[in-house]
C-alpha cells in the first residue's frame, strides 16, 4: 500500500466544494479539571515518546478517506424540545426525532456517544450553540489509496488487510467529499485546503518500530557474539537452577532458583495471557513462530546483562546487594574510558526504572488485577446486563418504548448496584493488596525470591495444565496447527505488510512479553549466592525460555485450537483482544475458565508488583542512597492503591514508555562490554570443562 497520488493528479478532488463542518464539543474541552490537565498533558508526552520508539523504520505513508456518513439533529442547548434535523450550514429540515426515539436509537448503537454515556453532546452549528444528536449511517470506515488499480480500498477490520472487491474511485470520492460523507481535518479546512479529506500515516504493516529494531538486533548480536551460549549452555543452566553448585557460603542473598524466580515474576503475566492472542490477532499464527525466535535469541540477552550484573553488583557491609545497569553501566563504562557516558547511561536507566515500576510495574498491575477479580465475582450479574442489552436492541428495532424503558431502567439498577459494589470492593482490594505487597517488599530480595520460588512455579502449573488439558483435548488437531505455525511465519498473507509485518508484530510481543535487553532482570540477578557472574547469566537465559518458548506456547496452542486468532464474532462484532479474547477462548473449552484466570491474574500480578518493586528500591537506592529507600517503598504502596481505584490512563501509558526506553542505555552498555563477558564465558566454560568447580548436589 504506497501513498497515494500526488495532490495535482486529483485534478476532479481539487475543485470539490466541501461542506463546513459541524463543531461538536464536550464538557471536559471546557472546564478540565486538575486531573483531565495531568492526563492531557502526559498524553502528549506519551504522543512525543511513541513518536520516537515506535518511529519505523523504512516504512512507507499510506493515504486514506474515512466515511463519516451522519444525519445531524439538534436542539437549543437546556430546551426540552424534539430534536430537529439540520443540516452542516444549519437550516432546520422537517424531520424531528422525539426523546424516546433518541433513546431507541442510543439502545441500538446508532448514535456517537456524547460524554457520561448521554445519547446527546454539545455542538456548534454556525454561532449556534446546541445539544446535538449524531446519528450513525456509516462512520470509521477507512479506504486506502491503492497505486496498482488508481481506487481506494476498504480496509478490512482486522490484519490490516484491503479489500479485493470493495473499492472507491476518485470520483466516486470526490462526490462523497462534496456531500459532507467524509470525515475532514477541521484545521486543514479552516486553513483553505482543498482537500482536508485526504489523510496520511505511516502503513502499520510495514517498517520497524524502532525500538524493537534495537532489541532483536542486540539480541542476535550477542548470541552470534557468543558463539550460540544460550544453546550450548542450556544443559548446564538447568544444573545449575536445580542447585548442583549452590554453595551457601558464597556472598549474596538469595540462591540461584530464587533469583530466576524473581526475574520470572516480573515478566510471566499479562503478556503470556494477552500478548500472545494480540501478535496472532495482527499476524496469524505466523507471528508466533517470530515470537520463538525473539524468545531464543532473547535468551542471550538476559545472558549478557545478567553477567555483567553479577560482575559489577556491590555487596554491601550488611551482606545486600546492588547490582543492575545502574551499577554495571557506570563502572563498566569507567573502566572502558567512558566515564562520563556511564554515568549519565545509569542516572537515565534509574530514572526510567523508578517512573517504569511505579506504573506499570505497579499501578497498571494492581489495576487489572482488580478489575479481574471484580469480573470474576460480577460475572453472572455481568451475563444478566448483556441479556438486558439484547432484550433492550429488540425493544428499540420494535419502538416498543413501554418495554424499552422498563428495560433499560432495570439495566441501570443492575449497573448501579455493580458499581456500588465496585465503589466498595476498589478501596478494600487495594488496602489488602498493598498489605500483602508491603509484607513481602519490606523484607528486601530475600523475602521476595521466598514468594517467588513458591508462587512463580504454582502459577505457571496451574495455567499450563489448564493448556495441556485443552490441547490434549484435540490432540489429533496439534500437528496440523503447529504447521501452521511455521508455514504462515514465511507465507505473509495474515498480515498486510507480508513476510515484514509478520516479523515485527512477533518480535514485538515477544520483546514486550520477556523483556530481554531491558536490564530489570539484571536486578534480580545481580543478588544471586554466587561468585561466578559467568554461572548467574547462564542461569538468567532460561527465563525467555521458559517465558517465550514454553508458557506462551500453551496460549498460542488454544488459541489456535479454538479459532480465537481469526474469529469474525468475537475480534470484529464484539471486539474483543488481549486477556478477554484469550478469556473468552479458553471459555468455549472449559466454562469455569473464566475463575481460574481471575486468579492467575491477581496473582501475576501480586508477583509483578513484588519483583519490579525492587527494582525500582534498587534503582532509588543508587540515586538518592540507602536512608531514603523507606521513602521509595512507602510511595510504591501508594501506588497500589491508587493503581485499584483509579484510571489514570496516559499516566500509565507513560510509564510503560519508559520500561521499553530502558532498553537503549542498557543494550548500547551491553554492547559496549560485551568483550569483556566474552572473556569471562572462555574462562568459565573452561574451569568447567576441566571439572574444577564444586558441586553440591
Amino acid at each position: 500500500m504506497s501513498m497515494g497520488p500526488a495532490t495535482a493528479s486529483h485534478g476532479e478532488e481539487a475543485q470539490v466544494q466541501v461542506p463546513a463542518p459541524v463543531v461538536e464539543l464536550t464538557e471536559t474541552q471546557q472546564q478540565p479539571t486538575v486531573i483531565e490537565r495531568v492526563d492531557q498533558m502526559f498524553s502528549q508526552a506519551v504522543n512525543t515518546m511513541d513518536r520516537v520508539l515506535f518511529y519505523r523504520l523504512w516504512a512507507h505513508q499510506w493515504q486514506y478517506v474515512e466515511t463519516e456518513k451522519v444525519s445531524y439533529y439538534a436542539r437549543d442547548r437546556g430546551a426540552e424540545t424534539d430534536f430537529v434535523r439540520v443540516d452542516r450550514a444549519g437550516i432546520i429540515e422537517s424531520e424531528v426525532l422525539t426523546t424516546a426515539q433518541v433513546e431507541a436509537q442510543a439502545a441500538q448503537d446508532r448514535l456517537v456517544p456524547g460524554p457520561g454515556g448521554r445519547a446527546w453532546r454539545l455542538g456548534k452549528i454556525g454561532s449556534r450553540l446546541v445539544e446535538l444528536v449524531t446519528v450513525k449511517h456509516d462512520v470509521g470506515t477507512k479506504y486506502v489509496w491503492n497505486a496498482t488499480d488508481q481506487t481506494y480500498r476498504k480496509l478490512l477490520a482486522k490484519r490490516h488487510l484491503t479489500s479485493e472487491t470493495e473499492h472507491l474511485s476518485q470520483e466516486e470520492i470526490g462526490r462523497m467529499a462534496t456531500a459532507g460523507q467524509l470525515r475532514v481535518d477541521r484545521k486543514r479546512w479552516a486553513a483553505g485546503d482543498p482537500q482536508p479529506y485526504l489523510h496520511t500515516e505511516r502503513d502499520p504493516s510495514s517498517g520497524f518500530p524502532l525500538v524493537v529494531l534495537w532489541l532483536a538486533c542486540g539480541s542476535v548480536f550477542f548470541t552470534v557474539y557468543m558463539g550460540g551460549v544460550n544453546l550450548w549452555g542450556f544443559r548446564h543452566a538447568l544444573d545449575i537452577v536445580r542447585g548442583k553448585y549452590d554453595n551457601p557460603a558464597e556472598t549474596g542473598e538469595v540462591t540461584h532458583f530464587q533469583a530466576l524466580a524473581s526475574a520470572l515474576s516480573a515478566t510471566v503475566g499479562l503478556g503470556n495471557i494477552a500478548g500472545v492472542t494480540i501478535a496472532m490477532t495482527l499476524g496469524g499464527p505466523g507471528a508466533f513462530f517470530w515470537m520463538m525466535v525473539c524468545g531464543l535469541f532473547g535468551m542471550t540477552s538476559k545472558f549478557v546483562e545478567c553477567t555483567l550484573g553479577q560482575k559489577y553488583r556491590r555487596v554491601k557491609p550488611d551482606g545486600t546487594v546492588l547490582g543492575g545497569p545502574m551499577t554495571y553501566l557506570h563502572e563498566g563504562l569507567k573502566e572502558l574510558g567512558l566515564g562520563p557516558v556511564g554515568a549519565v547511561a545509569a542516572v537515565v536507566f534509574a530514572v526510567m526504572c523508578i517512573l517504569a515500576s511505579f506504573g506499570g510495574g505497579n499501578m497498571f498491575q494492581a489495576n487489572q488485577s482488580g478489575s479481574a477479580l471484580l469480573a470474576m465475582l460480577q460475572q453472572g450479574q455481568s451475563e444478566q446486563v448483556e441479556r438486558l442489552d439484547a432484550e433492550i436492541r429488540v425493544a428499540a428495532e420494535q419502538e416498543d418504548f413501554a418495554s424499552l424503558a422498563t428495560l433499560q431502567t432495570e439495566r441501570k439498577t443492575l449497573t448501579d448496584e455493580m458499581e456500588r459494589f465496585a465503589g466498595v470492593f476498589r478501596p478494600v482490594f487495594g488496602v489488602v493488596l498493598a498489605v500483602l505487597v508491603g509484607v513481602v517488599i519490606v523484607g528486601g530480595i530475600r523475602r521476595i525470591g521466598a514468594a517467588a520460588e513458591k508462587l512463580v512455579p504454582s502459577m505457571c502449573a496451574v495455567y499450563i495444565a489448564t493448556c495441556l488439558w485443552i490441547i490434549f483435548q484435540h490432540l489429533a488437531d496439534v500437528p496440523m496447527l503447529i504447521g501452521s505455525i511455521f508455514t504462515e511465519a514465511f507465507h505473509g498473507n495474515a498480515f498486510g505488510g507480508g513476510l515484514v509485518g509478520v516479523l515485527v508484530v512477533g518480535v514485538q510481543r515477544a520483546a514486550f512479553s520477556n523483556e530481554a535487553g531491558i536490564g530489570s532482570a539484571a536486578i534480580a540477578h545481580s543478588a544471586a549466592r554466587t561468585e561466578e557472574p559467568v554461572r548467574e547469566g547462564a542461569v538468567a537465559l532460561l527465563g525467555p525460555f521458559i517465558d517465550t518458548v514454553v508458557i506462551c506456547s500453551m496460549t498460542a496452542l488454544v488459541i489456535l485450537i479454538t479459532g480465537a486468532w481469526n474469529n469474525d464474532a468475537w475480534v470484529v462484532d464484539q471486539q474483543l483482544a488481549g486477556a478477554a479474547l484469550t478469556s473468552r477462548a479458553f471459555k468455549a473449552e472449559i466454562s469455569w475458565f473464566p475463575y481460574v484466570l481471575g486468579v492467575a491474574v491477581v496473582l501475576f500480578a501480586y508477583s509483578t508488583i513484588i519483583s519490579w518493586s525492587y527494582y525500582g528500591e534498587r534503582c532509588w537506592e543508587r540515586l538518592f542512597g540507602p536512608r531514603s529507600t523507606p521513602v521509595y517503598k512507602g510511595l510504591a504502596l501508594i501506588c497500589v492503591f491508587v493503581g485499584t481505584v483509579a484510571n489514570l490512563g496516559a499516566v500509565l501509558d507513560f510509564s510503560d514508555m519508559m520500561i521499553l526506553a530502558m532498553a537503549f542505555p542498557n543494550v548500547l552498555g551491553c554492547a559496549l562490554l560485551a568483550p569483556k563477558v566474552k572473556r569471562d564465558l572462555a574462562d568459565y566454560w573452561r574451569r568447567y570443562r576441566a571439572g574444577e568447580f564444586e558441586t553440591f548436589r
